[in-house]
């Protein structure tokens, strides 16, 4: 009589843990994608006020400057968000960030050649 009311009872209390383990693994998935989006978002609205920065002080300058796609604006901003988020920005990690943004300038400049 014991098992036959043990057993169902312990089956059931490990559903509710399956399931409650469950649902929070997926608000923590979801929670960490919506974080991801929002960076790219603020990355992509910096990136784009910088270019347009940039291109304003060329035009200022009356020099045929080179303007750099988009993409390397977003990279930098995207790596300086995220250093900001994992709390390690420091004036050598930003010197780190410009030196891999500088070699992923120059790959895209060996491409468009």
């Amino acid at each position: 009589m014991e098992s036959k009311i043990l057993i169902p009872l312990l089956a059931s209390f490990i559903g509710v843990i399956i399931g409650a383990l469950s649902s929070i693994f997926i608000v923590w998935l979801q929670q960490r994608a919506q974080t991801r989006r929002e960076s790219l978002k603020l990355s992509c609205e910096m990136a784009l006020e910088d270019r347009k920065n940039g291109i304003e002080f060329a035009k200022a300058q009356n020099k045929d400057t080179k303007i750099m796609p988009i993409v390397v604006y977003q990279h930098f901003h995207l790596e300086v968000l995220n250093a900001l988020e994992k709390g390690s920005l420091t004036d050598k990690k930003i010197l780190e960030i410009k030196t891999k943004n500088k070699k992923f300038m120059q790959a895209l400049e060996r491409f468009y050649k």
